[in-house]
Formats: structure tokens, C-alpha cells, sequence
């Protein structure tokens, strides 16, 4: 069987076009280049080169195999570039799946950032419920999550992401759309956008004006951030939000103020806990931790 050593001598000699050449090449002795090309024309059971004025002359059985060599050498080229890729973090594939709050605001920031820099990433990105993100990851069927739940399961990995205070979000023209500070007293009486009664954020944002005696009109109840955004935008009530959707709306003419006492919305990160994670996971995951920090989230 041929080895690679008597290739890449015989590859050296065809390039170089003696053996002194190829030794230098190679690095070794001329007598060791001329027994290792001596062992492959053994192992052929032909001669691939013959002397012309004490240089050596390819053979057409030289150019022939030759030619396959260099294809050989350029497919290992290939694997050696696939290698330095996946060490480099350019290329695999990436399942994400984030729930509105993030998937809707931050993480396009994010994506954009992370496939200019990983173009040859092949990415799979969903915007979907808590429900199917939970599951999903209790499948082992993502790479990364991200979601306002902890989830805590056996097969999931849940780390704290970020912290960010909520804020009020009102129509551009309301009475306290230019103030710095929005606290419960101020939405005594006003039409108040709330949350389902079986999600946390319900329960925080209600526990704060019931401390205080404060009464609202809850007249209207949304799904998520961006349905409170976007009927306060439209003159239909005011809410208390995650910071990352209301910033979105502001170019809808929302007015957007810092709400007091501070309520926290929490993010986390969801990784499967039987899936040894990628090296670009944890790429995407620095740059998702390096924007939040860059926004003045963490």
C-alpha cells in the first residue's frame, strides 16, 4: 500500500524536478528521497522516472499518477480548511428558538452581527411560545433557547441572561408622555393594558398598584409586549412592558418612560443539557451576552 511519505516525495520530485530538490523540500537526506521513491516503485510494480544527463524524467505513468496526487492533496486541502472553520467557529448549524420578547427585538440585532461574521453558519431561527420552546428543548431538539422562564427540567440548562427594568409605555400625546419618571399613582383612573391573569408579569405588575391602593381601568387584556405597544401607540391605554419591545415601538410615536418601583423582567438562556454544545452555539451565545452588555443590559 502506498503511504503518504511516498507521496509527498514523489509529489515533491515532480514539482522540484530532482531529488536533491525534493529533499531540501522535505527536509531530509537525497539517499532518503531516492530509497523512499526506490519503495514506491516497488509497491507500483513500475518505474516513474528515468535518468537524462543525471536528472530524473517523469514518465507518462508519472504525469498520470501525478494528476491523481493533486487531486488528493487539494481534497485533504479542503478538509484541512473545513477543519480550520469549524475551529474557527465558521461553519455547522445553529437551531434557535426565542419567544416575542427577545426573537422580535434583540436577537435580529444580534443575527445580523453573527452571520456577517459566520457567513458559512447555516442558522434555523423560530419566534415561538414558551410552551414550544420547553418542549423543544426537553427533546433535545435546539441548540439555544431563550426565554423570560427559568424552565427548570432535568434535560435543560437555564442561565440567567439579563435583568432589565420594565418601563410605561403611553400614546406620544398623553398627559405624562414627557415625564422622566412614571409612577403607580400617576395611572390612577387611566386605562390600563394588562397581561393574562395566569402569567407572572400579571401578578408583579398588579401586586404594585395593590400595594398602593391605585385603581386602573383594566379594560383591555394583551398577549405580550408588542400587543400592549402597539395599542397604546394607538391612543387605547397605557401598560408596563420589557424595555427591548417598547424601544421598537417608539418610531409608532409610543411614548416610552422608566416606571418606578422597579419591576424586573428576567431573560434566560436554554441550552440542552444531553447535546455537547457547539463551539458556534457558544459563539452566538457571547455575542447575544456582548449586545445586551453594549445596550446597557445585563
Amino acid at each position: 500500500m502506498i503511504s503518504p511519505r511516498q507521496l509527498d516525495a514523489f509529489r515533491a520530485i515532480m514539482e522540484r524536478g530532482s531529488v536533491t530538490a525534493a529533499a531540501e523540500r522535505l527536509g531530509v537526506s537525497q539517499p532518503a528521497v531516492s530509497k523512499i521513491l526506490a519503495g514506491l516503485e516497488l509497491e507500483i510494480g513500475y518505474p516513474l522516472f528515468t535518468r537524462i544527463k543525471r536528472r530524473l524524467a517523469p514518465t507518462s505513468e508519472a504525469h498520470l499518477l501525478a494528476a491523481e496526487v493533486a487531486r488528493l492533496y487539494h481534497s485533504l486541502e479542503q478538509v484541512n480548511e473545513v477543519a480550520r472553520a469549524i475551529r474557527d467557529r465558521q461553519v455547522g448549524d445553529l437551531v434557535i428558538c426565542s419567544t416575542y420578547s427577545l426573537g422580535r427585538t434583540v436577537l435580529p440585532d444580534v443575527m445580523a452581527a453573527f452571520i456577517e461574521r459566520h457567513a458559512r453558519a447555516h442558522v434555523v431561527f423560530h419566534v415561538r411560545s414558551s410552551t414550544y420552546i420547553h418542549q423543544k428543548m426537553v427533546d433535545q431538539q435546539l441548540d439555544l433557547g431563550f426565554s423570560m422562564m427559568p424552565f427548570e427540567h432535568p434535560s435543560i440548562v437555564s442561565e440567567e441572561l439579563s435583568r432589565a427594568a420594565a418601563v410605561c409605555v403611553l400614546p406620544g400625546d398623553h398627559r405624562l408622555a414627557r415625564r422622566k419618571v412614571i409612577r403607580p399613582a400617576d395611572l390612577r383612573g387611566e386605562r390600563f393594558l394588562s397581561f393574562p391573569l395566569d402569567g407572572r408579569m400579571r401578578h408583579l405588575i398588579d401586586a404594585v398598584f395593590e400595594q398602593e391602593h391605585i385603581e386602573r381601568k383594566l379594560q383591555v387584556d394583551v398577549y405580550s409586549s408588542a400587543d400592549a405597544c402597539a395599542l397604546a401607540a394607538r391612543g387605547l391605554g397605557v401598560a408596563i412592558v420589557e424595555p427591548f419591545t417598547a424601544r421598537d415601538y417608539k418610531r409608532d410615536g409610543l411614548a416610552v418612560v422608566p416606571f418606578e418601583p422597579r419591576i424586573r423582567y428576567l431573560f434566560h438562556a436554554l441550552r440542552p443539557r444531553f447535546r455537547k454544545p457547539s463551539r458556534l452555539a457558544d459563539a452566538f451565545l457571547d455575542a447575544m451576552k456582548a449586545h445586551l452588555r453594549a445596550i446597557g443590559v445585563d
